[in-house]
């Protein structure tokens, strides 16, 4: 058993690496596609990759020095069943005799076709499953994924090692194209609890009806670095300017003012789909949230002083705020009488615009309907653009 348990440790440790790589185009996808994120969907995929990875390691590790493979280190066996006659052999089986069947157990060839045979086994699963493919499809599929696993041994992991350092068996093409076909046939026992995938769908458009707030979140987050690329490459060539960042506010309030223009000038020209909104496929809209559950046409599209008023509360007011604050703090420190009192209480108000942005957000990342304070006033919402 160790010379499977390493490779599934191999899988573990690679894994959180492939799965951060993979998760940000998923994300995409699956808001693109449906409009939402499915705790259940994102599990069967996220142990798919898991399979896959473990499935790929199981054919190349361990890997010998590289100075150990030699041209005689492996051949190909091209002779069908062949193991199947190994096991016999060394087994020792006698066919008149019952009692000699149980050797078969302690047969080392026999447990290699077993987990041959176990190693597609989930493939054909979540194939029929999830991806919806034919018997045919599947059996194809298997049998090109074995191929694969053999290829890659025979190419001395694509030339890595001069001579190959595994053996190349047609055994092994079938008795994995094998536990493809199986996975497909066990499926409707593995699956009897899980919904079947087009309830997935289902659930998914249903759910992406209803605009997150961690789909605007991720979209923000696109636009964001879009628009913020310039000025980080204009401090990248001023390096001197960062440190008075923070001190001087005036930066702050030149950086916001020019996101606010960027920001209206893009969406008012796009029609309330920036690059971000385009990627989840959702929209800025004049209405509300339950106007537009209750009636997709039930909205007008957003005007340019409209969103020039949204962007000015957002990046003009609230997300600086304690910047403002703390520049005013500062201020307090040389100030004196009437001025002491005036940056104290500004100061203030800037710390609670700070909390009650926060408080704002927790609270429409909890509720399926609430939208932002800056949209609230200006009776802007985010409209879901996804087709069935």
């Amino acid at each position: 058993m160790q010379i499977y348990l390493k490779p599934i440790i191999s899988a573990c440790y690679v894994f959180p690496v492939l799965a951060l790589l993979f998760t940000i185009p998923y994300i995409l996808y699956e808001y693109h596609k449906y409009g939402s994120i499915l705790v259940l969907r994102t599990g069967i995929i996220y142990t798919f990759i898991f399979y896959m990875l473990t499935s790929y390691f199981m054919t190349i590790l361990p890997l010998p020095p590289l100075d150990s493979v030699s041209s005689d280190s492996a051949c190909m066996l091209l002779v069908p069943f062949d193991a199947v006659k190994r096991v016999i052999v060394n087994s020792h089986i006698n066919f008149k005799s019952p009692a000699t069947y149980i050797n078969i157990f302690s047969c080392a060839d026999f447990w290699q076709i077993i987990f041959n045979i176990l190693l597609l086994l989930p493939f054909g699963v979540y194939l029929r499953y999830y991806f919806r493919r034919k018997w045919w499809q599947v059996l194809i599929m298997s049998f090109a994924y074995s191929l694969f696993f053999e290829l890659t041994q025979l190419s001395g992991l694509y030339g890595i090692y001069r001579y190959p350092y595994r053996f190349f068996e047609i055994d092994d093409l079938i008795c994995n194209t094998l536990g493809g076909m199986t996975g497909y046939l066990i499926t409707p026992l593995f699956v009897f609890f899980i919904p079947k995938r087009e309830r997935l769908d289902e659930m998914a458009y249903s759910r992406g009806e209803i605009v997150s707030e961690f789909r605007r979140i991720v979209a923000w987050i696109i636009d964001i670095a879009l628009i913020i690329a310039p000025v980080v490459g204009f401090f990248v060539f001023n390096k001197e300017i960062i440190i008075n960042i923070i001190y001087d506010s005036r930066y702050i309030m030149c950086i916001s003012a020019y996101v606010t223009i960027v920001f209206t000038v893009v969406t008012a020209a796009s029609k309330g789909r920036t690059v971000g909104k385009a990627l989840v496929n959702i929209r800025l809209v004049n209405g509300t949230n339950e106007n537009i559950m209750a009636d997709r046409t039930n909205f007008k599209e957003v005007g340019i002083f409209r969103l020039f008023f949204r962007y000015i509360i957002l990046y003009m007011i609230e997300l600086p705020s304690l910047i403002y604050a703390y520049g005013l703090y500062k201020l307090t420190e040389t100030a004196t009488g009437w001025e002491y009192v005036f940056y104290g209480i500004g100061c203030g108000i800037f710390i609670i615009i700070a909390a009650y942005f926060v408080v704002d957000l927790v609270l429409c990342l909890f509720s399926d309907t609430r939208n932002m304070i800056y949209d609230r006033i200006t009776g802007i919402t985010h409209m879901n653009m996804v087709k069935k």
